[in-house]
């Protein structure tokens, strides 16, 4: 009986991956246990055959509950080479209103807790208009996504009170539906101009 034996960077590499295995099946398991079922949380960011239906009749950004926490649809379909230009601005639209409409929710905050500390204690309100207070620049409103975050700056102003007697994610999620009822119905041509 005769056998050979591995030589020993062989064994040394075949541990390694074996370990690399093991701790990768046991992270997975350990998130499972702590956050769900891990291709459930991976599942939950791409859209639902109903959502990308929505977006094939031009109605997912009106018909999808909290269309902010969702992945874009348009990016599903297909078509004529103008069709998939449309989709192409609708996502490059849904994807910078997600992004603004977030930063309203953090502004709104902002002004809620200014207002709600003593007189002389408050930021200097201008701070928060010129967005100066969250560290934007004047180059932070250029193009079209300076103009959203411009609009965000206005429309916190306008909306901290929702802040008000609420628990924060529920007044968050009315800033941001507010803002995207707004943001989702600006023109497609902003988003032409801006990326063609």
């Amino acid at each position: 009986m005769s056998f050979r034996l591995m030589p020993s960077f062989s064994m040394l590499a075949y541990t390694r991956v074996a370990l690399g295995m093991f701790l990768l099946w046991s992270t997975s398991i350990l998130i499972a246990s702590e956050s769900g079922d891990p291709a459930q949380l991976l599942m939950g960011s791409f859209p639902t055959p109903h959502e990308i239906e929505l977006a094939r009749q031009g109605l997912a950004e009106t018909k999808i509950d909290k269309p902010w926490e969702r992945a874009c649809p348009y990016r599903e379909l297909t078509g004529t080479a103008e069709a998939e230009d449309e989709y192409f601005f609708r996502c490059q639209r849904w994807d910078d209103c997600v992004s603004a409409g977030g930063s309203s929710s953090i502004y709104s905050e902002a002004f809620f807790q200014n207002h709600q500390r003593q007189p002389k204690d408050q930021m200097p309100w201008e701070s928060y208009r010129d967005g100066s207070i969250f560290f934007l620049e004047p180059s932070d409103f250029e193009r079209i996504t300076g103009y959203l975050r411009q609009y965000a700056l206005k429309s916190a102003e306008e909306n901290w009170r929702l802040f008000e007697g609420r628990d924060a994610a529920e007044a968050s999620d009315l800033v941001e539906k507010k803002f995207w009822q707004w943001c989702s119905a600006e023109p497609l041509t902003l988003w032409e101009a801006e990326y063609q």
